[in-house]
């Protein structure tokens, strides 16, 4: 087995398509395909089920992606950790929750650190790709990763001062309000539909959008109710909103590291600058 041959498959198992990762490395699609089969020669074993248009792994090829993904992983950290001084570099981050708070990091982190090149990815699967670090409400996906409390907030409904809902005093009071939310997969919008169901109804979801602005804007405008974290949404609602704290309620946020990887020096001092941070606004 040779090292490229090995990434050329953890790109295909994990895309699903050798076309895409014929598309990463810049070859033809062929070229991955005969580079799967000289592997599953080697073995003596099929490791993909092969359809029209798509290849996915079996359990066979499951369990070897799997292993090969780890020891890569393993290797790659060994390289990063002999040649790293945190001064350069690559950091990769995934951002689910509190995108404006990271970002003012990442802004910060690069006026200390312009060798490093930051990539960050919003609202996705945080497994999808190898991040540095994820920041994330609880996320089940990640349950095997390793955990670190980046912040406790608490939430609040955002309603329009002109809205017939302005001045309701409790959560149960909007069971006929309509909502503004995040997308069904961000934490906003399972907070939301958790918390009204403990008051005794379930939202009637009006606007959903995965851009922060959108979600304001249209509280703003009236549209709807929204759920809204007052720490990392502070400053961001117009003097015609009306935030009401919710008793009890809170949204916790935290930095997920993936186990057996190395993490760069580079994440390490990112990580450090956004918990200072966090501490120095809260």
């Amino acid at each position: 087995m040779e090292l490229l041959q090995l990434r050329k498959f953890c790109h295909a198992a994990r895309s699903g398509s050798f076309a895409a990762t014929a598309k990463a490395f810049g070859v033809p699609p062929s070229d991955i395909s005969q580079t799967v089969r000289r592997l599953e020669d080697e073995l003596g074993a099929e490791l993909f089920t092969r359809r029209a248009n798509a290849v996915a792994l079996n359990a066979r090829g499951e369990a070897f992606a799997r292993r090969i993904a780890e020891a890569l992983a393993l290797l790659d950290g060994a390289v990063t950790a002999a040649t790293d001084d945190g001064s350069a570099g690559q950091l990769r981050i995934c951002i689910n929750t509190n995108r404006r708070i990271v970002m003012a990091a990442v802004e910060q982190f690069r006026r200390e650190y312009p060798a490093v090149t930051v990539t960050t990815r919003t609202f996705t699967d945080p497994t999808a790709q190898e991040f540095d670090l994820v920041v994330s409400a609880r996320d089940t996906r990640l349950r095997d990763w390793q955990e670190q409390k980046l912040l406790r907030e608490q939430l609040a409904v955002a309603v329009s001062a002109h809205s017939p809902w302005c001045g309701c005093a409790t959560l149960s009071d909007l069971s006929d309000a309509p909502f503004v939310t995040m997308g069904e997969d961000s934490s906003l919008c399972r907070l939301t539909r958790e918390l009204c169901r403990k008051a005794g109804f379930s939202p009637r979801i009006a606007v959903q959008s995965d851009d922060p602005y959108y979600v304001r804007r249209c509280t703003e405008l009236g549209l709807g109710v929204a759920v809204v974290p007052l720490f990392s949404w502070q400053g961001q609602f117009s003097e015609g909103i009306r935030l009401t704290p919710l008793e009890g309620a809170v949204r916790d946020t935290f930095v997920y590291t993936a186990p057996g990887r190395h993490v760069p020096l580079c994440a390490g001092r990112f990580l450090e600058l956004l918990m200072a941070l966090c501490r120095e606004t809260t």
